[in-house]
């Protein structure tokens, strides 16, 4: 009862660190809510065979709450532009079913060597691209569509909601740091429910799952975790909203290279 207790404390506080940074950058709280379970797992006694799985899939199905509160307070503020987001859901339900399809067939090295790349690579990227121009008129929607189906892939595959990889890329194609970062928080909407399910579905049968676990999702972290999340999301949204735009970028670069640099010592180490 008392590791039962504990285990509730710690990821009840886990979730409202990951719902407020979910918030403040326009993500699913992945880059936070993965490096923490693989610090943690271990400790849980979840099988290493598994890890990267179940962290992958309880932190997509933890992306649902966190999108949902954001996105929200992202619509309340008028930062989320309705006409853009509808064509790139559809490329994201593309790439999120593609992604669950593959995630049983990596191991735990593997994902866990995908997401320090991934993180890395979105990080100096965030840290070091130019701003360009605000606008996004020449996006056109098959491009959306396209672009969308690589976010929904590269999320069901690393457990981040595809928010890391939204925001480079729509201010590459010129669309301002706020508005981007609107889409992000909405991005998970569709690759959260869309990859749990597929990870629920992948990981039926699968061996040395944690107990209470539906496929590869671990429910009494997702139960204990998703209220946490929804309440802290909108507090990272207000404060989002209130830094400078390149305060905000450099905070989240730091981040996404300092997760990333540790998840790859890890895998190498």
């Amino acid at each position: 009862m008392d590791d039962l207790v504990l285990r509730i404390v710690v990821f009840a506080l886990v979730g409202l660190g990951s719902g407020f940074v979910s918030g403040l950058f326009g993500i699913g709280g992945g880059t936070v809510r993965v490096p923490i379970f693989i610090y943690l797992f271990p400790w849980i006694g979840v099988a290493h065979s598994v890890m990267m799985h179940v962290a992958t899939a309880t932190s997509m199905a933890l992306v649902i709450p966190s999108a949902i509160s954001s996105t929200r307070k992202q619509y309340a503020l008028g930062s989320l532009d309705l006409q853009f987001y509808k064509t790139w859901a559809v490329g994201l339900v593309i790439g999120a079913v593609i992604g669950a399809i593959l995630l049983p067939l990596g191991s735990t090295e593997i994902l866990q060597g995908t997401v320090a790349i991934y993180m890395l690579l979105v990080g100096i990227y965030t840290a070091f691209a130019r701003q360009r121009s605000v606008g996004d008129e020449t996006l056109a929607s098959g491009k959306k569509i396209g672009l969308a189906s690589i976010v929904g892939l590269v999320a069901a595959m690393t457990g981040t909601s595809g928010g890391t990889l939204t925001t480079p890329i729509l201010t590459t194609c010129r669309v301002a740091l706020t508005k981007a970062i609107a889409i992000s928080s909405a991005t998970g909407l569709v690759t959260g429910p869309v990859a749990a399910i597929g990870a629920v579905i992948s990981g039926w049968n699968a061996l040395n799952l944690p107990s209470y676990s539906l496929g590869y999702v671990d429910l009494v972290i997702f139960i204990v975790m998703m209220p946490t999340v929804m309440i802290s999301a909108p507090w990272g949204v207000r404060v989002g909203h209130k830094m400078n735009e390149r305060t905000l970028r450099l905070t989240y670069a730091v981040l996404l290279i300092v997760v990333g640099f540790d998840l790859l010592r890890r895998v190498v180490f």
